[in-house]
């Protein structure tokens, strides 16, 4: 395809007998290893590319360009409801594509990339690397996080529906990416086979498998940066989440109705707290999740903390998150509330992070009667119980920072430092250490990172323990073993 040079009435089989629009391209049905190459520097406008076929296992259909200059460019100028769509296909890569899909007029229901099934059992192989997605102005507003079709619209938009046949994403891959100036939504996922979880009902739960989302900057985002959802072990790892929440309420990223998800390396920050939102953190281990890890991560200068893990309760909602795990992190100057326990969590595991707060920490929900905290347990329909706490390191430099437990229950804390300034609500601890960690420069993290990777290197550096540090061999593993307390990086990925 070649937007200024092509011609419709060729056959579209070599440079020069290049197809020019998006209606003859999407007129052609494609096979198993057929390959559809836009030309560098073309541009196409206000039209949907919908291309037919499916690849198969070996032999996907590659949609990317060719020649040399600048990505092509999809640009539906808000005029078509998504850019780029894929309908029931399965084996495709798509690479080194610009989409986007501003509409002059904002606030309406428009995606960038739309990739969806229905009714088609498991939908497998389908890549997308290389893709800049940026100006999608879709609605923005805030109404719950219940509400899918409020968080269905933005950047780039996975939909799985019906109900007659158990349908799914198979190798789900979404590789280095950049995402920014979106609205509501970078990245998301939905389903409609996600209801019987709770159960693992097959009439109703038939998860995605595969899923990674890689290497890839999410900036600027008018609610979340990624919500993952309805998925068996995805992986998240490598992202850099920039200035989320600009509009509405939001964490930075969250999963969502999953078991087992591994999210690290990643770096979040600069989430932005707005008047009236709910939420506005690095991170989520949102409800009808089981053994979510978050390992490995760097958040800060989040408005409303570094982590919220959540699960409302009730007899109708009987929301669930079991088993979060939350180790290796570091969390410096983040808002708000750093760890926040929303509704009935159970056997949460916070083990071997490392935190420090800003003498400037503020709590921007609740205003000046109540303060930020370090730790906060509030009711959603019932509270938590079964969080245990322990190898952690604590530096406080806020005087109004404080610890609150509310009615939640089987609370432990364990050979964990604090060290600062020490509030009368810190946690009982029967090891606890009350020194200096001798880190290499407290606070020093770098806040301006171009790549998690480098914001990672940053944090590690400045929070290293110097030698004689008393957090040196203070911990044990889970399986009791010494180790250090505070964040400990692994030496080679």
């Amino acid at each position: 395809m070649d937007s200024r040079g092509g011609d419709d009435a060729r056959d579209g089989l070599a440079p020069e007998r290049a197809w020019r629009s998006v209606e003859r391209a999407n007129a052609a049905k494609l096979a198993p290893g057929d390959r559809l190459l836009l030309r560098a520097g073309s541009v196409w406008e206000g039209a949907m590319l919908q291309p037919r076929g499916s690849g198969a296992a070996g032999k996907p259909i590659v949609l990317d360009r060719y020649g040399d200059g600048a990505d092509p460019v999809l640009n539906g100028l808000g005029r078509v409801a998504c850019a780029l769509r894929l309908e029931n296909e399965e084996h495709w890569e798509i690479s080194n594509l610009e989409i986007t899909n501003r509409s002059p007029t904002p606030g309406k229901q428009i995606r960038g990339v739309e990739i969806r099934a229905k009714d088609t059992g498991a939908r497998h192989h389908i890549v997308l690397k290389n893709l800049f997605i940026h100006d999608v102005n879709a609605a923005a507003e805030y109404r719950n996080d219940g509400d899918t079709v409020a968080k269905s619209f933005g950047g780039l938009v996975t939909i799985i529906e019906g109900n007659e046949r158990q349908t799914a994403w198979d190798d789900l891959r979404v590789e280095h990416c950049r995402i920014c100036d979106i609205g509501p939504m970078g990245m998301v996922m939905l389903s409609t086979w996600m209801v019987g979880h709770r159960e693992d009902d097959p009439k109703t739960w038939f998860p995605s498998r595969g899923v990674v989302v890689r290497g890839c900057t999410f900036e600027r985002i008018a609610r979340n940066g990624l919500l993952v959802r309805g998925s068996v072990a995805p992986l998240i790892e490598d992202n850099l989440f920039r200035e989320c929440g600009m509009l509405g309420s939001g964490n930075a990223m969250f999963v969502f109705h999953c078991d087992d998800a591994l999210v690290q390396f990643n770096e979040s920050c600069f989430t932005r707290y707005n008047p009236g939102d709910s939420d506005a953190a690095g991170f989520d281990s949102d409800y009808n999740c089981r053994r979510s890890t978050f390992q490995f991560n760097y958040s800060h200068d989040n408005e409303f903390g570094f982590i919220l893990i959540c699960a409302q309760g009730g007899a109708k909602v009987r929301g669930f998150n079991e088993g979060t795990i939350i180790r290796h992190n570091i969390s410096q100057n983040d808002g708000g509330n750093v760890f926040r326990f929303s509704g009935v969590t159970k056997g949460t595991r916070i083990y071997n992070n490392t935190i420090y707060t800003s003498a400037t920490m503020t709590n921007p929900r609740d205003g000046q009667p109540h303060p930020p905290r370090i730790v906060y347990h509030k009711t959603w329909g019932g509270w938590s119980d079964d969080s245990v706490f322990f190898n952690n390191i604590i530096v406080n430099t806020s005087e109004r920072a404080v610890y609150e437990f509310g009615e939640s229950t089987g609370n432990l804390y364990e050979r964990n430092l604090y060290f600062g300034i020490r509030p009368a609500t810190e946690p009982a601890d029967a090891h606890k250490l009350t020194v200096d960690p001798l880190f290499a420069t407290p606070g020093g993290a770098s806040a301006q990172n171009t790549t998690a990777a480098a914001g990672i290197a940053s944090a590690r550096a400045a929070y290293a323990l110097r030698a004689g540090s008393p957090a040196r061999g203070a911990g044990r593993t889970p399986e009791g073993a010494v180790t250090d307390l505070g964040a400990v990086f692994p030496t080679a990925k």
